[in-house]
Order: C-alpha cells, then structure tokens, then sequence
C-alpha cells in the first residue's frame, strides 16, 4: 500500500473520530439545556395551577361578600 493512501486512511479515520467526539459533546451540552427548559416549564404549570386556585378562592370570597352585604 502506498504512503499517501495510508495517509488519507488515518487522516479519515481522524476525521470521523473527531466530528464523532464533537457530536456527543455537543448533545450532551443540548440535553442539559433541554432539562434547563424542563424545569423552567414544571415551575410555571405550578404557577399557572396555582393561579387557577385563587381564582377560584377569589370569586368564593367575592360571592360571600355579596351575601354578607344582602344579608345586612
């Protein structure tokens, strides 16, 4: 076998090995953004569940208000 085709053999191994390497790294860093957002997403359905209990809390007291007010 030829030294130049030995050459371009390595060379392309090289590359493959390296966008390989690049890849992993740079899925590991997407992964780890996409848990950021996970959490992120969790805290506010917790918010927005939240938001829809004092609404409901609210029109409750609104509605004993106006039957106090009646009642007086």
């Amino acid at each position: 076998m030829s030294e130049a085709i030995l050459i371009a053999i390595i060379a392309g191994a090289c590359s493959v090995l390296g966008q390989w390497l690049i890849s992993r790294e740079r899925e590991a860093r997407l992964d780890e953004r996409l848990k950021g957002v996970e959490r992120r997403l969790d805290q506010h359905n917790n918010y927005a569940e939240k938001i829809g209990d004092i609404q409901r809390d609210i029109g409750i007291l609104a509605t004993e208000i106006k039957n106090m007010k009646e009642a007086s």
